[in-house]
């Protein structure tokens, strides 16, 4: 995935995706892969992955490279390695009402308290910005992303953005591969979104595209490449293909 697409912090990423395509479960990769490579420390904003014991266990599944299922693996020395990275390095922001305004103060507080560089926000669409409720979804989206982008910059943070696409009509149902345009406001989407991903699961060839809907910077990616993954049963992880090919049929080769 390196290959295709990277980043630095001071900016955001929008993810988006049909229903149960894998997007959280993508972007907890990610950070996990953010935190081990580079050492980034993570805060969640997501009332869409309570509990967060939970949420933290697919964490350490993806670390250690097995769910965590039975007592005896709470006792391993690697479930206690993986709590103790979780312990360090993720954060979770729990409110009441999840406004946007809130989330990002947490954040800010977190930053100098932590040194959190990553933000994940999950889902748009129940992380409001209610000072903006009232306007057109254009608008909306438009005042959403400003305060995003503002405070990426202002604190050097990667902001993550799950936003979830609008509902396919039953014409185009199969094979429905959203962009920035079917989120709500997409044209402000697509227009102040540094980098976009699509992260969508072909159920028939079980398999899932990460794709690059934008990359503003040409050393960052190239806006329309895709990589083909397997989602692991056995962890939770993504894992790559050696023989890569547009078409998923033509994908050869897990390499796990």
């Amino acid at each position: 995935f390196d290959k295709k697409f990277s980043t630095y912090t001071g900016q955001f990423i929008v993810v988006t995706g049909i229903p149960a395509s894998g997007k959280s479960d993508w972007v907890d990769m990610m950070c996990v892969g953010y935190n081990k490579e580079y050492g980034w420390k993570i805060a969640f904003a997501s009332p869409e992955n309570k509990p967060n014991e939970i949420h933290a266990g697919k964490l350490i599944s993806k670390m250690a490279g097995q769910w965590v299922r039975t007592q005896d693996q709470v006792n391993s020395k690697w479930f206690n390695e993986g709590i103790h990275v979780i312990h360090n390095s993720f954060k979770f922001i729990d409110l009441d009402v999840y406004d946007l305004e809130a989330v990002l103060e947490k954040a800010r507080q977190m930053v100098f308290k932590f040194g959190i560089k990553v933000l994940v926000i999950d889902p748009f669409n129940k992380v409001r910005l209610k000072a903006s409720l009232n306007k057109r979804d254009t608008e909306y989206a438009n005042d959403y992303l400003l305060m995003i982008d503002n405070f990426c910059r202002k604190y050097d943070v990667l902001v993550i953005l799950i936003a979830h696409p609008r509902k396919p009509s039953g014409s185009e149902s199969r094979g429905y591969e959203p962009t920035f345009y079917d989120i709500k406001g997409g044209g402000e989407f697509f227009d102040m979104s540094p980098h976009g991903l699509l992260v969508h699961r072909d159920f028939n060839n079980k398999k899932v595209k990460v794709k690059n809907l934008k990359v503003k910077f040409n050393h960052l990616g190239e806006t329309e490449a895709f990589s083909w993954y397997e989602w692991n049963l056995r962890n939770g992880r993504y894992t790559d293909f050696e023989d890569q090919n547009e078409d998923p049929n033509n994908v050869r080769g897990s390499l796990e």
